[in-house]
């Protein structure tokens, strides 16, 4: 597939993620995509849009968060067609009115930039190696017209008692004359060097999966195309910055930069190409009765692509902790938060950590992913509950009333990005106070700010553990273990918000975790009947 230049373009993901949503010829209609493409191509790109569809990323977090994805993939908009940008959640649940008939969900299962070099040569050049100073001929001459200056105003003087304006402005222009002139002029020196020259060429490989789904008629498919891009560069290295021919090296070489601008440029699809690749190449198609089955696919192959990465690594797993094998990482579009197997196939997180999404994106500890479709949730507590594929440890919580102040407690979860991280602290209290969700506070913070240190109690309020254990962005959601028992879920930390309201500072050791309580009651009630 060759690239072209195009008016618009559709770049999707922080390092590198695609979503292209584009029509699939159901099994019954075989000739809807390919009626639509031609359509599209005889109206011609400037023509009224034919057809909305609905474009979403599905590109592992993990690879994204790690920058093992290293370009992007982007989407030029050569054909009538209204591609809207989806979330995932959206494009797979919402329907076919707000969608259009057809989503295609990308996963990038591959972005790698490679280069090899053929050979390499040494140019003989030159360079400064001394710099001469000598007298400047014209600075001398600028003092020579100032000391004349100078006398012709002394005499001026001795003259007349006041003094000659235009005596005085001829000073005065000498004297900048005399500033503005360097005493000394430089002469370089050159002596030879030699900069190497580098036959490189560099090569950009991308695999795509993609999923088309036909919304109408219930059914999806998988596909797979595959991008490759070739460049030859021959590149300058080691340059002399005082070389006298430094400008032409510049334009008959590549420097570094410019080979590494190039590696980390989108490669550029066209979107009539990619329509034609889902026409000519449907895959098997299947049955949609639930969104369970295209989840599950997902996950296998971004699982795949994960243990393809994981095994070119060499770092050590942080622990080795069964724990570690009931929590999972947890990502929404702006996020990463922290989950708990509560049963086998269900996740245990922060209801503001699923806000506003149906479908779910999750790492386990062993680093396969998997989605998960959100089946419970409580705002006032503020939990929520997640179906997973890929079934899991299972915790065990806490009974009975044997939890109390100065009991040793372990958080488990994600500070700020740093997957699968443990913290320690004590039960600083057991207190019941406002729930933090219905109190006006942003959501997507994990802390509440109070104007002055107010203790908020609520007798109607929700159950916290109180803990000096750190508990920061990312820990979200996370399991607070004492010993092998979970006996809360962390939730929010105390922050203190300054007199004038501009800055929040979050307040050491003040943090607070969702009592097990709280945790099985709503476990139980939202999992009644099942």
């Amino acid at each position: 597939m060759g690239g072209s230049t195009l008016g618009r373009l559709w770049v999707f993901g922080c390092i590198a993620a695609a979503a292209l949503l584009a029509g699939f010829p159901a099994a019954a209609e075989p000739s809807d995509l390919r009626a639509l493409v031609e359509a599209a191509r005889a109206a011609g790109p400037d023509a009224p849009d034919l057809a909305k569809m609905a474009i979403a990323p599905a590109t592992s977090p993990q690879l994204l968060r790690q920058g093992d994805i290293d370009f992007k993939f982007a989407v030029g908009i050569d054909l009538p067609i209204d591609l809207q940008p989806k979330t995932l959640s959206t494009a797979v649940t919402a329907p076919a009115a707000e969608t259009g008939r057809f989503a295609i969900v990308f996963d990038v299962a591959l972005a790698k930039a490679s280069r090899k070099v053929r050979d390499v040569k040494e140019v003989e050049s030159r360079k400064v190696v001394e710099i001469l100073r000598i007298d400047n001929p014209a600075y001398q001459r600028a003092l020579d017209q100032m000391d004349r200056a100078s006398q012709v105003l002394e005499r001026s003087n001795a003259k007349n008692r006041t003094p000659n304006e235009k005596v005085m402005n001829r000073l005065t222009a000498a004297q900048g004359t005399v500033a503005a002139t360097r005493p000394y002029l430089e002469r370089p020196i050159y002596g030879p060097y030699k900069y190497k020259a580098a036959d490189t060429d560099a090569q950009k490989i991308l695999t795509v999966n993609y999923y088309v789904i036909d919304k109408l008629a219930k059914r999806y498919s998988r596909s797979t195309f595959d991008v490759m891009e070739a460049q030859h560069f021959v590149m300058a290295y080691n340059l002399d910055n005082t070389d006298p021919d430094l400008q032409r090296i510049h334009a008959d070489h590549a420097l570094e930069k410019d080979v590494r601008d190039w590696e980390r440029a989108a490669v550029i699809v066209p979107l009539s190409q990619l329509l034609s690749h889902a026409v000519d190449h449907p895959g098997e198609v299947h049955d949609v009765t639930s969104v369970q089955p295209l989840l599950a696919e997902l996950s296998r192959d971004r699982s795949a692509a994960a243990a393809r990465v994981e095994s070119e690594r060499f770092d050590a797993r942080p622990l080795n902790d069964p724990r570690f094998d009931s929590v999972v990482a947890i990502f929404n579009p702006k996020a990463m938060g922290s989950g708990f197997y509560v049963r086998s196939n269900i996740v245990m997180t922060n209801w503001h950590m699923v806000e506003g999404n149906d479908i779910i994106e999750l790492k386990r500890y062993d680093g396969r992913e998997m989605f998960g479709q959100v089946i419970g949730r409580d705002t006032r507590l503020d939990l929520a509950l997640v179906k997973v594929q890929d079934r899991g440890r299972p915790v065990e919580f806490m009974s009975g009333k044997d939890v109390k102040p100065g009991d040793m407690t372990e958080v488990i979860g994600h500070p700020v990005g740093y997957a699968f991280s443990i913290t320690r602290g004590v039960v600083s209290g057991i207190r019941r106070l406002r729930p933090v969700q219905l109190e006006g506070t942003d959501s997507r913070e994990s802390f509440r700010a109070t104007p002055n240190y107010t203790t908020p109690h609520h007798k109607d309020g929700v159950l916290y553990l109180q803990t000096d254990a750190a508990i920061n962005h990312g820990n979200s959601g996370g399991p607070m273990f004492i010993g092998d028992k979970v006996v809360g879920i962390s939730a929010w930390g105390e922050a203190q918000r300054s007199e004038d309201g501009t800055a929040i500072t979050q307040v050491p050791g003040l943090n607070f975790a969702i009592h097990y309580s709280e945790a099985v009651r709503f476990l139980n009630d939202a999992l009644k009947g099942e």
